[in-house]
């Protein structure tokens, strides 16, 4: 039995449209794909200056343009109802808001205290991504109430070394804290990823 020749010519254009593994239809591979992302333009006009502050306080600045991400969209003018200002919406009594509005002040107060946190949560966290979490947390709604709610936990009874088991059980279900802490990782895995 003799195949009709139409369809030998739609057999051929779905094959040429079909991509082969590990391409995509554009030709990429995803190495070649990630290689041109890795070399693109710059993630912020503050590259610099968040590079040169997590490399002074010892974080990566990949997880620093994440929380200026989440906390400011980059927008060094940023101001919250609540007095935070700048890149990672600082809120300080200790330091004046014009002082908080040079961005390197305000990544080196920033950063620097969330990497108090971090240090801070790291001897009650069960490793060093759950004393991130626990930190990411604090920054977000004050170290008081996290240590408040991983009281509550172990006085439930609960594994209060989780940020996952202390959040999912002391505050109400979509609490903004908990998508705070979840965004922020995932977009550090991005830059992380991408840059």
């Amino acid at each position: 039995m003799k195949a009709h020749p139409l369809i030998y010519a739609v057999l051929t254009l779905l094959l040429l449209l079909i991509p082969l593994p590990g391409r995509i239809p554009g030709g990429e591979s995803p190495e070649e794909i990630m290689a041109e992302e890795r070399s693109g333009e710059p993630l912020s006009a503050y590259d610099n200056v968040i590079k040169a502050t997590a490399d002074s306080i010892g974080l990566d600045w990949h997880l620093i343009a994440a929380v200026i991400y989440h906390e400011s969209r980059f927008h060094n003018e940023a101001e919250s109802g609540r007095g935070a200002v700048g890149l990672m919406q600082v809120l300080s009594t200790r330091y004046s808001p014009e002082y908080l509005l040079e961005p390197a002040n305000n990544l080196r107060v920033g950063s620097r205290y969330l990497k108090r946190l971090q240090n801070m949560f790291s001897a009650k966290a069960a490793n060093p991504t759950e004393a991130l979490k626990f930190a990411l947390a604090a920054y977000n709604f004050g170290e008081g109430k996290v240590w408040r709610l991983i009281g509550q936990a172990e006085e439930a009874g609960l594994d209060a070394s989780r940020w996952d088991t202390v959040a999912s059980t002391q505050l109400p279900k979509g609490h903004h804290t908990v998508a705070y802490v979840e965004k922020v990782l995932d977009t550090y895995a991005d830059y992380y990823r991408r840059y």
